[in-house]
């Protein structure tokens, strides 16, 4: 019992400290803190499925331009071709 009474003022320094700092949380402050996480990450970040289909919808217009600037491209050579014939 006098062991307990000398360390009983820093046991409660001790509690205190880690009561104040919120060392220790509960349950409910942790469910709290998920669902205030979840919210955060719906509204902030896409998922990796609509990511994934976004990339592949982008290649695919991207793919799309480049055949039709190559297209454009070889009209435009051989209309200057064809003009550099005529004048020969």
């Amino acid at each position: 019992m006098n062991t307990f009474i000398e360390y009983a003022p820093i046991v409660i320094v001790v509690i205190m400290f880690f009561l104040q700092y919120k060392i220790f949380v509960t349950p409910a402050q942790i469910s709290e803190l998920k669902s205030e996480l979840v919210e955060y990450i719906a509204e902030h970040y896409v998922s990796e499925k609509t990511h994934r289909d976004n990339n592949t919808s982008l290649e695919n217009r991207i793919d799309r331009i480049d055949k039709n600037v190559n297209d454009v491209k070889t009209l435009l050579i051989s209309i200057v071709q064809w003009h550099g014939s005529t004048n020969n």
